[in-house]
């Protein structure tokens, strides 16, 4: 290279030098801040954050056994997450991890977004698009369909489906598999054309249902996502659609009725909070009638829980002695003290104040002056034996119930293993980077309930599903009452 050359190639390098530099350090920075966003690295990061920052992982943490087969299927769900190339379905081995956890209120939620569709122009245009064009579509006889599905009974799994609004599709049945469904749409709308299979269903071994939703079809970040989901009476709760005419005994969340001469019997499907100052004005309306028998069958199957208070005013037709209060406590890491300031419901200022002053990655009480006992000054005579009936379904506030009416000397319980909804509380969100998914962990613990989570409060005497459980509750309260006997 001539000396002139190299000096009209450095008088061209010394004023760009920065322009170059810095398109270098760009490109570096980049490079750094691109997020993974496979699935793999997206486990990780739910990994390592429940491991930081759920109590119920404390738990299995300090237990060497639980350690070690934790550690074993966490190495097989990285195996998985590592093939795994559908990150909308990582979903599925997400959920799997906090099962790990056997802490049954956390859990992985989906950061849904939706397109922006308000105009003819958009729809058209997201409509022509690749994505939409790849959903699946059969040609159906809506008239035919709607004829037979119409005429099936509330509890089949087929029928007609809607989400009250502008969807509206059958779920039916396959022909070549008798566990596989799909949910095909009846009605055309904006978005959906009749034809298009909006949900596919694969029946699990223990009834409950995989579903992949193609939520794509209706302008999602999702093109589908897959939850393992129960289906009963009609209603798919977790995606907000059910049959169009769910029986009016099914919407009755509670009823009192007289059995016998000696025998009242409650029914509760619900504590919500909602409800509470109903059930309160239900409870003061049978009161005389409750007091005036010496049995009381309480039935709280398929009661998923809510507010504590809704059942408080049934305490003291059980109590007999003080009851003790379990009490809760929170673990302390910096990311929870994050999400406690970020908190929108709840006052925490005093209990924030409390996490920075502890020692990191321990428990602290939740409540600074903590109430161990619970005292009542109203009590009864009548009922002076219950029965107390709950299932699987029960769960959350509803085994709180069971938890204060087994310290009753007055109580027995009946049925199968509670939900084990029980042991863990405080659930705060987190997002999860690349923006589809969320955390969703508890933050405390409670002392003795904790013992119950996942495994369920296990009643005194056990029936089955098929056996008639009133009547066995009726028998069961008049040997132990003594009724009858020599």
């Amino acid at each position: 290279m001539s000396t002139a050359t190299e000096a009209r190639s450095l008088k061209w390098i010394k004023p760009n030098m920065k322009l170059l530099l810095s398109i270098s350090l760009l490109l570096v920075f980049q490079k750094i801040m691109a997020q993974d966003c496979s699935c793999a690295a997206q486990l990780n990061f739910v990994i390592n954050y429940f491991e930081q920052n759920n109590p119920a992982f404390q738990k299995i943490k300090n237990d060497p056994a639980s350690y070690t087969s934790y550690k074993t299927d966490l190495k097989q769900l990285r195996n998985i997450a590592n093939k795994e190339k559908d990150t909308d379905l990582c979903i599925r081995i997400l959920d799997k991890y906090v099962t790990l956890l056997k802490d049954h209120h956390s859990g992985i939620g989906f950061n849904l977004n939706r397109k922006d569709l308000g105009d003819s122009t958009r729809v058209a245009a997201f409509k022509s698009s690749a994505a939409y064009r790849k959903f699946k579509k059969i040609k159906v006889d809506t008239t035919a369909l709607y004829k037979r599905l119409s005429k099936k009974d509330i509890a089949a799994i087929e029928g007609i489906y809607s989400d009250g609004r502008s969807i509206v599709f059958g779920i039916m049945q396959k022909e070549k598999n008798p566990n596989q469904y799909i949910g095909v749409v009846l009605k055309t709308n904006k978005l959906l054309d009749a034809g298009h299979i909006l949900l596919e269903l694969t029946r699990q071994r223990d009834s409950s249902f995989d579903v992949y939703y193609n939520i794509g079809l209706l302008g999602f970040n999702f093109q589908r996502i897959i939850k393992n989901m129960r289906i009963e009476h009609g209603q798919i709760p977790f995606l907000g659609f059910s049959k169009g005419s769910v029986p009016a005994s099914l919407g009755k969340n509670y009823e009192f009725k007289e059995l016998n001469d000696s025998t009242n019997y409650i029914r509760l499907l619900s504590f919500d909070a909602r409800l509470t100052r109903e059930l309160d004005s239900f409870y003061r309306s049978i009161d005389q009638a409750i007091r005036s028998k010496p049995y009381l069958i309480i039935d709280i199957r398929n009661n998923g829980g809510g507010s504590e208070s809704s059942y408080f005013n049934l305490l003291p037709y059980a109590y007999t002695r003080p009851l003790h209060i379990d009490t809760a406590s929170v673990w302390v890491t910096p990311e929870n003290i994050k999400r406690y300031e970020e908190a929108t419901t709840g006052d925490y200022k005093d209990l924030v104040a409390r996490m920075k002053k502890a020692t990191p990655y321990s428990f602290i009480p939740h409540a600074e002056t903590a109430q161990y006992t619970w005292s009542m000054d109203s009590v009864t005579v009548y009922p002076n034996k219950i029965a107390l009936l709950f299932n699987r379904g029960t769960a959350s506030a509803g085994e709180g119930m069971i938890q204060y009416f087994i310290q009753s000397n007055k109580v027995i319980t009946i049925g199968e293993n509670s939900g084990g909804y029980i042991g863990y509380g405080n659930v705060m969100n987190a997002p999860v980077p690349c923006g589809k998914f969320t955390v969703q962990s508890t933050t405390t613990r409670y002392l003795q309930k904790s013992k119950y989570e996942f495994v369920g409060i296990a009643p005194m005497y056990r029936v089955k599903q098929s056996d008639d459980w009133i009547r066995f509750a009726q028998e069961v309260l008049s040997r132990e009452s003594g009724v009858g006997s020599k």
